[in-house]
């Protein structure tokens, strides 16, 4: 017997928001086992959707694997008057188009410097607040896509929502 579960489009094309900012520190913690890790400290403000003009803060416990890639762990917290959302990051970094991406390895090298190209932001977020108008996200995953540029720290982000 088969079933057929009624499917319901739920990714908009629109973004729900838009976060424009650079990283304030970058600090190197070293070669780990499976790369080189970092803690980025970043902020700035949501552009567009219902929280924008709210300061955005976050750290992320990101990685460069040993192949290029770039790992991103990250925590932030958005405010907007009395609205305080905490957004769960998870995903990946693609190095820029036609650029070695650096290794630990590279990183490690006296006189390393970032290439002057974007990487490109693969991450899923995930929401948790209080704020009663906001309780919808507590149930909302959205993607986000965008470009940091570790060379001068600005950091594009829009989220489009996934489930």
């Amino acid at each position: 017997m088969t079933a057929t579960l009624a499917h319901q489009k739920s990714a908009t094309t629109e973004p729900v928001y838009r976060f424009e900012g650079n990283f304030t520190e970058i600090v190197p913690i070293g070669p780990v086992a499976d790369g080189f890790r970092l803690n980025g400290h970043f902020g700035g403000k949501i552009t567009l959707g219902e929280l924008a003009g709210a300061d955005l803060v976050g750290l992320d416990y990101f990685r460069i694997r040993h192949d290029g890639a770039g790992i991103v762990t990250a925590h932030e917290v958005v405010t907007l008057d009395d609205k305080v959302v905490a957004v769960e990051l998870h995903g990946y970094l693609e190095p820029p188009a036609g650029v070695a991406a650096p290794t630990p390895a590279d990183i490690v090298r006296p006189g390393f410097a970032w290439p002057t190209e974007p990487y490109t932001i693969h991450v899923a977020a995930t929401f948790e607040t209080a704020h009663p108008a906001l309780a919808h996200l507590n149930t909302t995953i959205v993607a986000h896509s965008g470009t940091v540029n570790f060379a001068d720290g600005s950091l594009v982000v829009e989220a489009r929502k996934i489930g």
